[in-house]
Order: C-alpha cells, then sequence, then structure tokens
C-alpha cells in the first residue's frame, strides 16, 4: 500500500482511498494512522470498510483519530437511501472534524433528498446503474452528473 500511495502521490494524485480494520471488524487506528502520515500531504478518504463495522460511532472517533480528510460511507447499509438516518448521525457526529462522504446507490433521482436528509456536502456516486461497467456511453454518464449537480444546486 505504501508503494501504491508513493506512486500516486508522484504522478500528481490529489488523495487516496484506503481503509484498514482488524479481525474484530474495528478500524485499525495505528496501522491507518501510518498509511496517512505516508500519504501526507495526499489527502485520505478511509472507504466502505468502515461499513463493516460493529459500532459505527464508534468507529467514527477511531476513524479521526488516523488524520483521514473524509469518510466514505453509506451508513452501514446496503446504499446511501438505506443508510440516512445513520449518516445524519454521523455528519452531526464529525461536526467539522472529518468530511462524512455518503456513497452507494446515489443518483439525480435520489442525491438532493439525501443532501437535505443527511446535511452532508460531500457525495459519491460511481453510477453504475446509469452506465454498467464495461459500457462505453459516456454522454449518458455525463448527463447525470449534470443532472446530479443541478439537483444539489437547487
Amino acid at each position: 500500500m505504501k508503494r501504491d500511495i508513493s506512486e500516486a502521490r508522484d504522478i500528481g494524485i490529489d488523495g487516496v482511498v484506503f481503509g484498514l480494520l482488524d479481525d474484530d471488524r474495528c478500524v485499525d487506528v495505528e496501522r491507518t494512522k501510518e498509511l496517512v502520515e505516508w500519504a501526507r500531504p495526499l489527502e485520505v478518504t478511509f472507504h466502505r470498510a468502515f461499513d463493516e463495522c460493529v459500532d459505527l460511532l464508534s468507529a467514527l472517533e477511531d476513524v479521526i483519530a488516523t488524520g483521514a480528510t473524509r469518510l466514505l460511507t453509506s451508513g452501514g447499509t446496503p446504499t446511501a437511501p438505506q443508510g440516512v438516518k445513520v449518516l445524519r448521525k454521523l455528519v452531526e457526529a464529525a461536526a467539522d472534524r472529518i468530511v462524512i462522504m455518503p456513497g452507494s446507490g446515489l443518483d439525480a433521482t435520489n442525491i438532493a433528498s439525501i443532501a437535505a436528509e443527511t446535511g452532508a456536502s460531500e457525495f459519491h456516486s460511481g453510477l453504475s446503474k446509469v452506465l454498467p461497467y464495461g459500457s462505453s456511453n459516456f454522454q449518458r454518464f455525463e448527463d447525470e452528473i449534470r443532472a446530479m449537480k443541478r439537483c444539489l444546486l437547487r
């Protein structure tokens, strides 16, 4: 992982995404913190491994302790729309200490309501339902991104 992080930094990438859990499905604070330090000055997003943790509010404090910049999560559920109540709690608990970035299952039909219900300000969407992996209809992908942006700017 250190080699990959170094390569990302060397080619000018703005940030990296990773997340380490221990055997008990808790954030591995020590090893994650080591990688966060290694990644500097890159921003670090702790990924959805977080959603596998048993106690998400406690895990949030652990992720914050690692120095990660943001946390990608669906609130411990398969998709962000399903985890909206937990996402709201995480955004509130995080305050300004880390960015909570809801992800999974977001598109133009639901992103505005997720934003309103969670109070989140950053979002992640792979748009795999709009543009399945292997598809080359990039215009459809671009149209969906524009539609999501319009929804958020209303």
